[in-house]
């Protein structure tokens, strides 16, 4: 058998057990009883990216011929690229068939998301991969610097340094000039007859305004999700976040809109999506990416409910919104600069005092009984922080569960009798608390 005819059936053989993966995902998330109508959208891109693989539709374009550009991580500006005529695609990837296939080239111990990114990458055949002319990555951590080495056999690249001490003058002077770089590579961006047009005030504020949109629709989802009776599940939140990935910010925003005035309704006629004692449970670490939803699947089938996160592709990737408002095109850079910057709490910022504060506040406000901080393997950044975490929380008398695991579907049930019990744990500690304030 020649290569290509080799390469053609790994392809095959790939797509379809991403697909069958990304259906049953798909097929437990719609099969949750009360699951509102509005949530189909969500779940129809999702589908339309892993299983009927054919993206474009929901990205904006009527076909291939647009210019997509791929994104890694959340500090790539997304505003600038839609100010540019192009189409953002996080390409963040959570199969667990491509991750073995990355393996090719991403040690075997490496971080499971740079694993599945690359075997996606590596092996073509799904288009959300394929129709990017170009994929930007930062320099956001050691796994993500080597991966656009290794991506650059197979994509064209770009690279943004991204300076790790935040507060430093040096840190914000290259972080501009590596966005006014970004600016003139998107302009200049040229495929199938497309090319990127001048980024001008007019563009950029559009931009903006499209964005500030779906951050505002996100922070009522928030709002409906920090309620006393929550009314949406953890896992269906992460979905709809996810679904941005893969859906132009328009037709995205539309529909949370819809989705938001949903659960509004369902509050008015007292409608939450359980009605048990359940506890809340806020998912600190490393980030669940579609199709591996385990972990906030886990926490609601063994009774408890995911009512928050801070991962960077959950609730704190459309949170901040760009700061300046002004019409000058300069001032404007400056604004999305800082939004994707200043504001971000991952761990591979030192010092990184401020993502403590964010969590301890985010246990405030969604009265959090307990954190169960998610670490994937090899991702040593999140890793490092479990400890100064743990600590902060002591004072709040918020119980931590570190659970460390990869894309790997054998180890569900180790992870079932775990986090079974720390939920457990909760339920007596709160049944505890209220018994001591009924008897005063």
């Amino acid at each position: 058998m020649k290569l290509s005819d080799m390469a053609d059936k790994r392809s095959r053989r790939l797509l379809k057990s991403v697909a069958r993966s990304a259906a049953t995902e798909l097929e437990q998330l719609r099969s949750i009883p009360g699951t509102p109508k509005e949530l189909d959208f969500f779940y129809d891109v999702l589908e339309a990216a892993f299983v009927r693989n054919a993206p474009t539709p929901m990205l904006g374009a009527r076909s291939e011929k647009k210019l997509f550009v791929g994104v890694y991580c959340m500090v790539i500006p997304e505003e600038l690229i839609y100010a540019a005529g192009a189409i953002p695609v996080r390409l963040c990837a959570g199969c667990f068939e491509s991750s073995q296939i990355g393996e090719d080239r991403v040690p075997r111990d490496g971080c499971p998301l740079v694993k599945s990114s690359m075997g996606l990458s590596m092996q073509k055949g799904l288009k959300a991969f394929d129709l990017c002319d170009v994929v930007i990555i930062p320099t956001t951590c050691d796994a993500k610097r080597k991966l656009g080495e290794e991506l650059s056999a197979f994509k064209e690249v770009w690279m943004i340094e991204t300076p790790h001490i935040k507060d430093a003058d040096s840190s914000r002077r290259i972080w501009m000039e590596q966005m006014y770089a970004l600016k003139a590579k998107l302009e200049a961006l040229k495929h199938n007859g497309n090319h990127g047009k001048r980024v001008n005030a007019r563009r950029m504020a559009a931009a903006i305004q499209s964005t500030a949109r779906a951050q505002a629709e996100m922070r009522r989802l928030l709002a409906h999700r920090a309620t006393q009776t929550p009314m949406v599940w953890g896992r269906q939140a992460t979905a709809v976040v996810n679904a941005y990935a893969f859906c132009h910010v328009t037709r995205w925003t539309e529909a949370l809109a819809r989705l938001n005035d949903r659960l509004t309704a369902m509050t008015d006629d007292d409608q939450p999506v359980h009605h048990d004692d359940r506890p809340r449970i806020y998912i600190a670490g490393s980030p669940s990416i579609f199709p591996n939803l385990k972990i906030p699947t886990l926490v609601e089938e063994m009774g408890g409910i995911v009512v928050a996160d801070e991962s960077c592709a959950g609730d704190r990737y459309l949170y901040d919104p760009v700061g300046s408002t002004e019409k000058n095109l300069n001032d404007q850079m400056l604004g999305v600069a800082s939004r994707y910057l200043a504001p971000c709490v991952c761990p591979s910022f030192t010092p990184n005092d401020d993502r403590v504060t964010l969590i301890q506040r985010m246990i405030t406000d969604f009265a959090v009984d307990g954190v169960l901080y998610h670490v994937l393997k090899g991702c040593v950044v999140y890793d490092f922080e479990v400890s100064r975490v743990e600590n902060a929380l002591r004072d709040n008398q918020i119980p931590l569960l570190r659970v460390e695991t990869d894309y790997n579907p054998e180890d569900v049930e180790q992870l079932r009798t775990r986090i079974e019990a720390f939920i457990e744990m909760l339920k007596s500690k709160r049944s505890r608390a209220k018994k001591a304030a009924s008897n005063g």
